[in-house]
């Protein structure tokens, strides 16, 4: 830059002269300060092995998963450690987390680089670099089930289910097919799975269909020996061009080259084929003629825009939030979005709650009297669903429940529809079995505190033990157990934000599809945070007020009982 003038022409821009200009003496002491430093640290200081941190999922088999033997492998896995072996001075190593945090995590540095069978999709383009060329080709199809007719095209399945991963090229797709076409859109179910588990519910019916590619499905009915039907789509480029790339920050141009050099060489020599033929049964690398025309003319025009100096484009972009790391005045906008979905938040996190408090004051009274089975079956229950991660029970009830039913069909003769139970069900029993878990220890600390004095008190007046528990054992109850029953509440609210992660698209669910379509992935979490803040905020207030209330109410009980007790 200095040698050709380009710095020079920047300097000059900004401080009206050239000031890029080494003199005899700033040359001389740095090079000493580079000679010291050599010195001190070894000729080959400067061969210092980097790290390179690699974004997936590990959920994407056969591109990248676990083996029986818990190592994770696949064809992305082999093609990086190939890499990794060419290059004497850089390392690859590997960090998991789920696909639609991917982008979140490239534009946070959390990763240098995602390798999670990711293609063109959206404004990808514009937000990240690409490799030079896909490392393999892959074409999306249409899955069904074997009793489904030939040839189905897109427009043939309005009203049938499709089971997607939010943010997914597959998702936007059918997304914008919907919008377009509302006369013909389908039921986008959005689940996070990976794709085999997908491709294996459709064939079990509970999805109608999805898109995936050929390499998903060759490879789930080789493993679990199952078939399915695979139909063309015509528009699949608006699905995603064929191909899978690395992708990387803009800035991280040096690293893309160098890993591209290597593929090339992988290519040629015939590693990358073999590598392909291991995991997909065939090569699926060759690059055509129209692949390659394209991402030329997508990398010229790239290499152009880097040294183009077009105040008006520089303009645009700072008025805009296109090309900004943090678009602030993007949050507004995405917040009344969001905001169509809170009724479903609203509504599992109440219905949860009720069945929470119900079963929650059962399961307390239980263990208080000590009712011989129940009791120790309660207590059992307890210990479960304390110890054990909400999402897990949430994936439990999700997949478990329909076994259940359709072992009592079999055992019964029952005819219940499985597919056609509500997702919200499991979303209800998981939320609100877990809260009840902890609203029983809540409800028999509150009832076990309660003075003991006012209990026989209000036996020996002649009161039933229905009606000491109305009158005297619940008041005092509810004051001591009402701020962990709202802090319990709170916590089922923000709980409900695992929801999406069985199709229910509740305010986190909108958030994700959001950030999944226009990749402000920050921006769209701050929203969603804030509308989970203000609500937490109203909660607070209510429990407040609801406590403030009953110790009033309390007392004012106390004082009447005092006045009665001094009369008689």
């Amino acid at each position: 830059m200095r040698e050709d003038g380009f710095l020079a022409t920047l300097s000059e821009k900004y401080f009206g002269q050239d000031d890029t200009k080494l003199t005899t003496d700033i040359l001389e002491k740095n090079d000493l300060i580079e000679a010291e430093r050599v010195a001190l640290n070894g000729e080959n200081s400067d061969e210092v092995e980097k790290n390179y941190v690699v974004g997936t999922s590990g959920q994407t088999k056969p591109l990248n998963f676990f083996n029986d033997n818990n190592e994770l492998v696949g064809l992305e896995i082999d093609i990086i450690q190939e890499i990794d072996r060419r290059l004497d001075d850089v390392s690859f190593s590997f960090e998991l987390t789920e696909f639609a945090s991917l982008f979140a995590g490239l534009d946070a540095g959390s990763f240098d680089l995602l390798a999670n069978n990711l293609g063109e999709s959206g404004d990808r383009r514009e937000r990240f670099l690409f490799s030079l060329y896909p490392y393999v080709i892959t074409h999306n199809v249409i899955i069904t089930g074997q009793d489904a007719d030939d040839d189905l095209k897109i427009e043939d399945f309005a009203g049938k289910s499709f089971g997607v991963v939010p943010a997914s090229p597959q998702s936007l797709f059918l997304e914008a097919w919907n919008e377009t076409n509302p006369e013909s859109a389908v039921k986008i179910e959005y689940v996070d799975s990976d794709p085999s588990t997908i491709i294996r519910d459709v064939y079990n019916g509970r999805f109608d269909a999805t898109i995936y590619a050929t390499t998903y499905l060759y490879d789930v009915e080789q493993t679990f020996g199952i078939q399915l039907k695979a139909h063309p789509i015509e528009n699949e480029d608006e699905i995603r061009p064929p191909g899978s790339y690395f992708i990387y920050r803009t800035t991280d141009v040096e690293l893309r080259d160098m890993m591209d050099e290597v593929l090339a060489e992988m290519r040629e020599d015939g590693t990358l084929a073999t590598i392909s033929e291991k995991y997909l049964g065939q090569d699926d690398t060759q690059l055509t003629e129209v692949i390659l025309d394209k991402n030329n003319e997508i990398e010229a025009e790239r290499l152009e825009q880097a040294v183009k100096e077009n105040d008006e484009i520089i303009e645009e972009n700072t008025n805009s939030s296109n090309g900004k790391i943090f678009a602030p005045e993007v949050i507004p906008q995405i917040i009344p979005a969001i905001l169509d979905k809170l009724p479903i938040t609203l509504l599992m996190t109440v219905v949860s709650a009720f069945i929470g408090l119900v079963l929650g004051f059962a399961i307390a009274l239980v263990k208080i009297r000590e009712i011989p089975i129940l009791s120790q079956i309660f207590s059992v229950f307890v210990s479960f669903m304390r110890g054990t991660p909400q999402l897990v029970q949430l994936f439990l009830a999700f997949y478990g429940f329909p076994l259940i039913v359709r072992w009592l069909n079999q055992q019964m003769g029952w005819g219940i529809d499985v597919n056609g139970i509500p997702t919200l069900l499991y979303v209800f029993v998981a939320l609100g079995l877990n809260e009840a878990a902890y609203n029983s220890e809540t409800f028999r600390a509150a009832i076990l505190s309660v003075n003991k004095i006012e209990i026989e008190a209000a036996k020996s007046i002649g009161l039933t033990n229905g009606q000491t528990m109305r009158r005297i054992i619940l008041p005092s109850a509810l004051i001591v157990a009402i701020p962990n029953l709202g802090n319990s509440l709170i916590s089922l609210l923000k709980g409900t934000s695992l929801a999406f992660t069985v199709t229910v698209i509740d305010i986190m669910g909108q958030a994700r599809i959001i950030a999944g379509s226009n990749l402000r992935f920050f921006e769209a979490y701050i929203a969603v945070a804030l509308i989970y803040w203000l609500i937490c905020i109203v909660i607070e207030q209510l429990i407040k007020r609801l406590e403030k209330r009953l110790n009033v109410d309390q007392k004012e009980v106390e004082h009447i009982e005092t006045i009665q007790t001094e009369n008689r």
